[in-house]
């Protein structure tokens, strides 16, 4: 995923996406072969590329480099396997993120040590008044930190269930729709983002999102309400 990012940075920045660039990220493409989540989380990639270096003067190379990216996207076999990873810092980590929490449709199982990335919040919270229904599990220390989002998810009327204990409810893990799953080192963190070598991985495997799922009801059944 990472190769294909890092051309479509480049392609985008000399404002000239000639015959043998668009070749070259048409073969990148078929070598890496992103799944499904990948070809969507590439897509918006090149929209925000292209809003980002937009401008009046280039109005016109944008459209085209646009169609050109996107084509080279479409024309490709995706992998089926359903699972990849990302790291961080950078922005990919959290793009996947909220792209998962964005696309549900049923509902959203979070289970993470700590929520301070306004983003991500964001999403959740939209996803929340989308009447997707949310169900957030964290830790009692955390959450009291400057910059922690519970308190704001709770407010809102997201359910939120907390490990008091003397111990550590120190997963990082998200399942949305009962099809996909998100786990990792990653926090949720902005300093997660900006500054932090950390991966998450999202996979569709069906045995590690029941495995993930039933830790979920697990925790939930035992830990307080918030």
């Amino acid at each position: 995923m990472q190769p294909i990012i890092d051309f479509l940075k480049l392609s985008i920045e000399d404002q000239f996406f000639s015959k043998s660039e668009r070749k070259s990220l048409r073969e990148i493409v078929e070598e890496v072969r992103p799944n499904d989540n990948q070809l969507a989380f590439l897509r918006s990639q090149i929209f925000e590329l292209a809003n980002s270096k937009a401008t009046p003067e280039n109005y016109r190379f944008i459209v085209e480099w646009i169609r050109d990216a996107t084509s080279a996207l479409m024309n490709t076999t995706p992998n089926t396997a359903g699972s990849d990873a990302y790291f961080s810092p950078g922005d990919t980590c959290r793009n996947i993120i909220m792209q998962q929490i964005r696309q549900a449709t049923q509902h959203i199982q979070i289970c993470v040590f700590t929520i301070s990335d306004d983003t991500i919040t964001s999403a959740i919270i939209e996803s929340h008044k989308r009447k997707i229904p949310v169900k957030i599990i964290t830790d009692n220390d955390k959450m009291l930190d400057e910059g922690s989002d519970i308190d704001q998810l709770a407010r809102v009327g997201i359910p939120i269930r907390i490990d008091r204990t003397a111990n550590h409810m120190h997963h990082k893990f998200m399942i949305t729709d009962n099809k996909a799953l998100i786990t990792g080192s990653y926090n949720w963190t902005r300093s997660a983002a900006k500054f932090n070598h950390e991966n998450i991985l999202l996979t569709r495997d069906a045995g590690a999102v029941k495995s993930f799922a039933k830790e979920f009801d697990q925790l939930w059944s035992t830990l307080a309400e918030y």
